[in-house]
Formats: C-alpha cells, sequence, structure tokens
C-alpha cells in the first residue's frame, strides 16, 4: 500500500462512517475535500518557481525571493502536511474535537500555500508582464478602478486586516 493510500484511504472510510452519526455533514465534507486534495504522492510539496531567483530584479532581490520561496513558502507546505496528518488521525479516532481544533491550521496553512502558489505563477520579470505593456490586465484595471494606484489604494484597505499580513486576490469573472 501507498502513502497516499495510508493516509488517504482510512482517512476518507472513516469520515464516510462517522457522516451520518458524529459530525455535521459540513465537517464531514470540510474534512473529506482537505484530505482528497493532497496530491497523488500523499503530500503537498513546494512548487518549483517558474523563473530564476534573479530574474525579479531590481524589483524584488534574488536573497529575498530565496528566503520567502524556500523558507517562508516551504513552511506553509511543512504545517499543512503535518495537519492534515493530525487531521487523518482525528478522524480515523473520531475525534470530533480535534477535527474542529484543526480547521484553523489547515486554512491557515493550506491558505498560505495556495496563496503563495498563485503568488509565484503571477509574477514575472519586467518587461513580460501584460500591465506594464498596456495589456488586457492593465484595460481592465483602468475600467474597473479608474488607474493602477486607485486598485492598490483599494486592495489594501480592503485586505490589511486579513489574517497572513494583508493578502488578498482580485479576480476576474468574464461573464460579469
Amino acid at each position: 500500500m501507498s502513502s497516499t493510500s495510508n493516509l488517504i484511504k482510512p482517512s476518507l472510510r472513516a469520515a464516510a462512517h462517522l457522516r451520518s452519526s458524529k459530525i455535521s455533514k459540513e465537517l464531514s465534507k470540510s474534512a473529506a475535500a482537505w484530505l482528497s486534495a493532497a496530491p497523488s504522492g500523499g503530500a503537498h510539496t513546494l512548487p518549483d518557481l517558474p523563473y530564476d531567483y534573479a530574474a525579479l530584479e531590481p524589483c524584488i532581490s534574488a536573497e529575498t525571493m530565496t528566503i520567502h520561496h524556500t523558507k517562508h513558502h516551504n513552511t506553509y507546505v511543512t504545517n499543512l502536511n503535518a495537519s492534515l496528518q493530525k487531521l487523518d488521525a482525528a478522524v480515523s479516532a473520531g475525534d470530533v474535537s480535534g477535527i474542529i481544533g484543526l480547521q484553523g491550521a489547515l486554512k491557515f496553512n493550506g491558505g498560505g500555500h495556495v496563496n503563495h502558489s498563485l503568488f509565484w505563477d503571477n509574477l514575472c520579470p519586467q518587461g513580460e508582464g501584460s500591465l506594464e505593456n498596456g495589456g488586457m490586465l492593465s484595460r481592465g484595471i483602468d475600467e474597473s478602478f479608474g488607474s493602477f494606484e486607485a486598485m492598490k489604494k483599494e486592495m489594501t484597505g480592503k485586505s490589511v486586516a486579513v489574517q497572513g499580513s494583508g493578502w488578498g486576490g482580485l479576480g476576474y469573472n468574464s461573464k460579469t
């Protein structure tokens, strides 16, 4: 049995068994979603960057990129995997309090991992971005906010109090 099977399958069986009698449907769905979100190797991993650590200089130094990727983001990945292992044990044991107690760590570390993965993919070396080249992103920001500076001000105001140093995301829906 692979390490994935050792971790995921017993937890899903336990979650399915507990679903009807010990935990709410919402909590059961949340636990199952986290368990099933693990990659096929059974653990989340730090993604490789699509560019060199020095590629964003002079805006972001190679040292800052190295530290932020290999230490900061890696801490989220490490803590997410540890929390998922604890969740597996809690679900297998039917420990509802343990499951509930892990929600904060799962949200914080899982969110940190997802946000950083998106962050790395949305950065690019100078001259390669559609914002500075007047592309679709630049036009959309101008149409929605009036200017890039106005967007920064509004986004900062809305995200400054968010746990994790003010992470905020701006999405685009082509249907609206």
